[in-house]
């Protein structure tokens, strides 16, 4: 089988929208290899198969991407073929000072809100997101998008939170701002010098506050 290489260039609403993930799943299931990657221009993609695979991938890719996803620009050209053995998603590296679009804050999803109810370790937690939703622009401290690169880089993951970061099956698969109960951040609530860590009764303690005439200020996650 005769293998060429392409590298495809994706501008516009690309990082913080689970495109990587996208990406990575889209090129195993038309049997690829490769690469993909932020940048701060937008995402790269290094592709590796026979000519066929790669029309299709190339055709199916800007039908299929994520809800919240748009691009712009996407150029192709041949490049080298370095043999992959496999598809992954490599770290984000700087290109240049163009700056990519930056995906706004997503509001909760509808399987994060069943998830609050059913996963043990995100029973009422009130940062939970996905690739789906949850906090962007607000976490964001530099370009490309990456863990590294966002608020959340003080968290450092659970086992938990790790297996479904790295599964591909999962919806939280590369979820930059994933987090839960175990690994936070976490609510406290500071009233005058005391401060209460439990959800519940900082949940409650707020609603009498509020009840009582009194001004609440509630941080988000970015």
């Amino acid at each position: 089988m005769h293998i060429v290489a392409k590298k495809i260039e994706i501008k516009g609403l690309v990082q913080g929208v689970g495109f990587r993930p996208f990406v990575y799943r889209l090129a195993v299931e038309h049997n690829l290899k490769g690469t993909v990657e932020n940048n701060n221009r937008g995402v790269f993609i290094h592709l590796e198969g026979n000519d066929e695979q790669l029309k299709k991938f190339i055709s199916a890719l800007p039908k299929r991407i994520p809800e919240a996803a748009s691009i712009t620009v996407m150029d192709n050209f041949p490049v080298k073929v370095e043999h992959f053995r496999d598809f992954s998603i490599i770290n984000s590296r700087s290109v240049s000072d163009e700056i990519t679009e930056v995906s706004p804050d997503i509001g909760v999803c509808h399987a994060c809100l069943d998830d609050m109810k059913t996963q043990p370790h995100r029973i009422n937690y009130p940062f939970i997101n996905c690739t789906n939703c949850g906090p962007r622009f607000t976490i964001i401290k530099d370009l490309p998008y990456d863990r590294r690169q966002t608020t959340m880089t003080v968290f450092e993951m659970c086992d938990t939170c790790r297996k479904e970061y790295s599964d591909i099956l999962d919806r939280r698969f590369h979820a930059q701002p994933i987090a839960c109960n175990h690994c936070g951040p976490w609510y406290t609530l500071h009233e005058k010098g005391k401060t209460e860590e439990n959800l519940e009764k900082i949940i409650g303690e707020a609603c009498r506050l509020l009840e009582a005439g009194k001004i609440i200020a509630i941080k988000g996650l970015g």
